[in-house]
């Protein structure tokens, strides 16, 4: 299964009824539409209930797509729309429904924090598709709040500290193409 396809390829196949495609599309987008529904405040057996309407609307609109590389968005769009279908179809607990469903969602509204939460999203996903080397240097240089030396990551994942600066520049280029055929680099 070709994984390094952009998402407009992908759809492309999907639409001449290509299986792989779908498996491909629906591998590299599942966990970020599982974690939607999950931050909204939904059970997992909610979660994935949500995941499937995702995808089974997906299948539907796939003819209708009028922006293949803009896929991600799409899936996101969509999950947070049924995420908030879910929570309102639940048996109000609170006073009032509506108060219910803003706590839930005050990570996914439209403002400044929903895109920096999708971006880092979007690079969790990327990271999970660049092999776990790459995601274990990468997660040191860059995520880890120890900030460890060059020695220190050397000594960790058992390479010279002068591989470390070349490694790098290929799992940031790896990590590069993975983004741009998800649609978020041109």
């Amino acid at each position: 299964m070709p994984t390094n396809l952009t998402d407009a390829e992908l759809v492309h196949a999907c639409r001449s009824g290509q299986r792989w495609a779908w498996e491909a599309l629906v591998e590299r987008y599942q966990r970020l539409v599982y974690a939607i529904p999950l931050r909204a405040g939904l059970t997992p057996d909610e979660a994935a209930d949500v995941f499937q309407v995702v995808f089974l609307r997906l299948v539907e609109s796939l003819d209708a797509l009028r922006e293949p590389q803009a896929l991600g968005k799409w899936l996101i769009i969509t999950a947070k729309r049924e995420s908030w279908k879910a929570l309102r179809k639940r048996p109000a607990e609170t006073e009032t429904l509506d108060d219910a469903l803003v706590e839930p969602f005050d990570g996914l509204h439209d403002h400044p924090d929903e895109e920096l939460w999708l971006d880092q999203v979007m690079v969790q996903e990327a990271l999970a598709q660049i092999g776990e080397r790459c995601q274990q240097l990468l997660r040191l240089l860059y995520l880890d709040q120890a900030h460890p030396s060059y020695e220190d990551i050397s000594r960790q994942m058992k390479i010279p500290p002068g591989s470390i600066g070349p490694t790098r520049a290929r799992c940031l280029e790896k990590l590069r193409q993975v983004l741009k055929r998800m649609g978020m680099m041109g």
